[in-house]
This record gives structure tokens, C-alpha cells and sequence, in this order.
């Protein structure tokens, strides 16, 4: 029998992520499992300096995180009006959204990751390959990918 635990679930807040994070709060809803909603901020430390700002750096930083922040509790709030008793906790760390959601996972021994397929990644889809495949190819545990809705 399948148990699970722990499920983390990235999401950049683009409509495909909005639909792995219902299907993972569903599925950690009925598992009982603990659901770790996880947000990556990109790192953007060389793009800035080259342009001059690296002093506005550690505010531009901050303002991404306390979005981040609300949005999640904004996408928290609208999976509790389906499923009042899910046991969610929010993550947001910096770096690389398939890197950040490997170490996520690796960091909370989960049993399974839920993610999109596609995000925002534009361009860089094309040019490295999407972070889903990049998670599917090196996560330890199950991963669960969720087309963009139709």
C-alpha cells in the first residue's frame, strides 16, 4: 500500500502550478499527509550588478519575498474553503526552482512531489529544458506532474 506523508508542491503561481497544488492538497488531504507548498525566488544577483544595482539588491529581495508570502497565503486560504482539515506549511527559498524543489524535497524526506509541467519559464524552457523534467530526471522519490489545464 501507498502511504505518503509528505508531499511538496512548487508553484510560480501560473495556471498550471494552480493545478498540481489542487492536486497535491488532494491528495495530501486524503492521505493525511502533510503538504509543503513551496514558492523559489530565482537568484538574481549578476544581471543586477551588471547593471549598476546591486545596492537595491537586499530590498528587491525582500519585496519578492513578501509577495511570495501573500500569495501563498492567498493559494493556501482558497484550498482550505474545499478541504478545511489539510495540514499545509509554506516555504519560500532562493535559488533555482528545479534545485530549490530537489533540496525541498531531499530536506523533508517527502514521499512524493506534485508539480506543473509548464510555468513561466518562456525562453529558457527552449534553451535548458523545463524544471519539471529536471526534477522527474533526478528526485529520489515519486514525482507527479500536472499538465496545463485545457
Amino acid at each position: 500500500m501507498i502511504k505518503l506523508t509528505k508531499i511538496v508542491c512548487p508553484t510560480d503561481f501560473s495556471p498550471t502550478s494552480s493545478a498540481a497544488v489542487n492536486y497535491a492538497g488532494t491528495l495530501a488531504d486524503s492521505f493525511g499527509a502533510e503538504l509543503v507548498l513551496l514558492h523559489a525566488i530565482p537568484q538574481m544577483d549578476y544581471p543586477l550588478r551588471s547593471f549598476g544595482m546591486s545596492s537595491s539588491l537586499g530590498h528587491i529581495r525582500e519585496e519578492l519575498e513578501t509577495r511570495a508570502q501573500e500569495s501563498l497565503d492567498k493559494r493556501v486560504n482558497t484550498l482550505k474553503e474545499s478541504l478545511p482539515d489539510i495540514n499545509v506549511r509554506l516555504v519560500v527559498k532562493h535559488g533555482e526552482p528545479h534545485d530549490t524543489t530537489l533540496e525541498c524535497a531531499k530536506e523533508e524526506s517527502a514521499d512524493m512531489v506534485v508539480m506543473g509541467t509548464h510555468g513561466h519559464t518562456g525562453i529558457t524552457h527552449a534553451l535548458l529544458g523545463s524544471s519539471a523534467e529536471k526534477v522527474v530526471r533526478l528526485a529520489t522519490c515519486p514525482v507527479l506532474t500536472v499538465r496545463t489545464p485545457e
